[in-house]
């Protein structure tokens, strides 16, 4: 075989080749983007997911602030901050960091501990508070004494949100201790119907993942 013969069956076995990694990636690209827009529409990290699924308690460095109230019945509830799920921009940088507050159930006798189990698990934005308008006001009107002001929600002239940047700065001394007199105070303004810290429905989205995932 001559140099010729080889040189033209190189070319051949590499334009097929490049013929099969091009169907591969367009048979792929589709699946995923199925699961960039799966991860992009969590709200919690992966981990948390693990926790709330096994029952586990969330503990460690990761904890920015923990206190625990006693039921009468004497199961105890854990309310801590910590961070949330990491977004990022098209270009790729980072954006701001979210915060989340868990509430872990633990039964009467049950040891605050990892291993727990936890009866209940409820997740919460953190720095982050739903707002329901009374008729005739609007949210420009809503502000806290930290600088934080709410904002319009689009389509929905009655509710608007209210992120509080200002006012968890600086991170270390962020007084989370205080978020349910910042709640109490916006519910007293004379332009709010109602204030909530958003809610997130962790066992949807857990149920998302597993139907993602191919697990039964």
């Amino acid at each position: 075989m001559g140099q010729r013969e080889r040189w033209i069956i190189f070319l051949v076995g590499a334009l097929m080749g490049v013929g099969v990694l091009w169907v591969v990636q367009t048979n792929s690209q589709p699946k995923r983007d199925a699961k960039r827009q799966v991860r992009e529409g969590l709200n919690l990290p992966g981990m948390m997911y693990d926790f709330a699924v096994t029952s586990k308690g969330f503990y460690g460095h990761y904890v920015l602030w923990e206190s625990v109230e006693t039921r009468p019945d004497g199961a105890k509830v854990r309310s801590i901050v910590t961070g949330g799920r990491r977004h990022y921009e098209a270009s790729g940088r980072e954006m701001a960091q979210e915060y989340l507050l868990i509430r872990e159930t633990y039964a009467a006798g049950t040891a605050l501990a990892e291993p727990g189990p936890v009866t209940d698990y409820t997740f919460q934005f953190a720095d982050r508070i739903a707002l329901k308008l009374k008729p005739g006001h609007q949210a420009a009107e809503v502000k806290l004494p930290s600088g934080d002001f709410a904002q319009p929600v689009a389509g929905k002239p009655d509710e608007a949100l209210l992120a509080l940047k200002r006012w968890r700065e600086p991170l270390e001394k962020t007084p989370w201790a205080e978020l349910p007199k910042v709640l109490a105070a916006l519910r007293a303004d004379p332009a709010v119907a109602s204030a909530e810290l958003i809610s997130i429905d962790w066992k949807k989205e857990a149920e998302i993942i597993r139907a993602n995932s191919g697990q039964k």
